[in-house]
């Protein structure tokens, strides 16, 4: 992982921030260039800073107006942030606008400031800053993880504490990232991925997610496997045609491996992709959960979801960087689940507003998430069918919504 450190207006590129940082990573990481915040206008700093970016491992890290570029870049490279008293709406702050800047540059961060929320955006608002002293409001309508800490505008206690607490938090809410993590009406389908030894594993293809996967760079990888959870078709409807591009695309060289549950999912699987779809034996290959031998793999394990497909329907037990990971997949109970968990496990579950005999309803399962979150189970929702209501109700909890890539 690289960081990107950007200071704020009037600021040294080795600010308080980067020294805590070098304490935390190698400074060979990290990247803190002098802002040139009176020359350049805010299109062209970004344009600079862009070229800096140069891998997809990249972190950003701002304070002050170097939040609101990080910010930015956070949105543009969907990679997180970490923002120390980020001036969101630099046109509006006296320091700046008095300050002699160009009137044109001004107006360009007017017109460039943005009102949405951005939930890769971890932020450290000071209870004691007089520059920006109502600034809580903006942090909580433009961030989704706030920290109040004590200290002034530029001075924060404490502050490689927290930069370290906020980075152990960024990899554990990017242990398994996720394509899509809406339910089967959603846009984008419920589906996830990690890499472990140069492997890229997904959990599910939907049709959304092969058209998110082509746009990686997926040759990069020494094998692709796709864990099938059941045969809906908002968790495997994209499985032929991945398997298909794949093995074209790379010149019938690369072959996805799809993992299949269960004896009777692998019989299903074959009739869909050989019988329906067309595709030919030699594009891919087909295992079962019981055959295959990954370090990060434990075990399929059996639920109830929908009685079309009962005894078909599973999720995973996995070990994703030597984390204890279980997902549910679409379940309409967390019992089977329960013994794999213990403290420091990380559990994702789908979670519906609505209620149904074939999925876990949200404001029922609320308690029991949360008693395993007070536990020590990183507890992360997916599979989202009314995304803005279930923020609602998580607010002020410990859970949280899985990770979109």
């Amino acid at each position: 992982m690289k960081i990107l450190n950007l200071h704020g207006f009037m600021g040294e590129a080795d600010n308080k921030n980067y020294k805590a940082l070098c304490d935390i990573i190698s400074p060979d990481d990290i990247i803190s260039p002098k802002m040139k915040y009176m020359e350049l206008s805010p299109s062209e700093l970004l344009e600079k800073l862009s070229e800096y970016v140069d891998t997809d491992d990249f972190l950003f890290v701002g304070q002050s107006l170097g939040g609101w570029f990080a910010d930015k870049l956070s949105r543009k490279y969907r990679r997180p942030c970490i923002l120390t008293n980020p001036c969101y709406y630099p046109h509006e702050l006296e320091l700046i606008t008095a300050s002699g800047i160009p009137a044109e540059f001004v107006e360009e961060y007017r017109k460039m400031s943005v009102s949405t929320q951005n939930e890769r955006a971890y932020t450290l608002c000071s209870d004691a800053d007089t520059i920006l002293p109502a600034n809580h409001a903006d942090c909580v309508k433009l961030s989704e993880t706030i920290k109040a800490v004590h200290g002034s505008h530029s001075t924060i206690e404490n502050i490689g504490g927290y930069l370290s607490e906020m980075l152990t938090e960024i990899q554990n809410d990017r242990l398994l990232l996720f394509l899509g993590r809406g339910s089967a009406f959603a846009d984008e389908h419920d589906s996830a991925f990690f890499v472990e030894d140069n492997e890229l594993v997904l959990i599910d293809c939907p049709a959304t997610s092969y058209q998110k996967v082509k746009k990686m760079n997926w040759e990069q990888y020494d094998n692709i496997y796709i864990l099938v959870t059941h045969t809906h078709g908002d968790h495997s409807g994209g499985v032929g045609t991945m398997l298909q591009y794949v093995w074209f695309a790379s010149c019938m060289k690369k072959k996805v491996t799809i993992v299949a549950p269960s004896a009777e999912v692998k019989d299903d699987l074959l009739l869909l992709l050989m019988r329906i779809e067309g595709c030919e034996q030699e594009w891919f290959h087909i295992v079962t959960a019981d055959e295959l031998d990954k370090k990060w793999f434990a075990a399929a394990v059996p639920t109830a979801h929908v009685k079309p497909l009962e005894g078909r329907c599973f999720g995973y037990h996995l070990s994703i960087h030597g984390n204890n990971a279980v997902y549910t997949g679409d379940t309409a109970t967390l019992e089977p689940f329960k013994p794999l968990l213990k403290s420091s496990s990380f559990l994702y579950t789908e979670a519906a507003y609505y209620k149904s005999e074939v999925h876990l309803h949200l404001k029922e399962m609320l308690p029991e998430f949360i008693k395993l979150a007070d536990s020590g189970v990183h507890v992360y929702l997916m599979h989202l069918d009314a995304e803005s209501e279930i923020k609602s109700l998580i607010a002020d909890t410990p859970l949280k919504l899985v990770q979109l890539l």
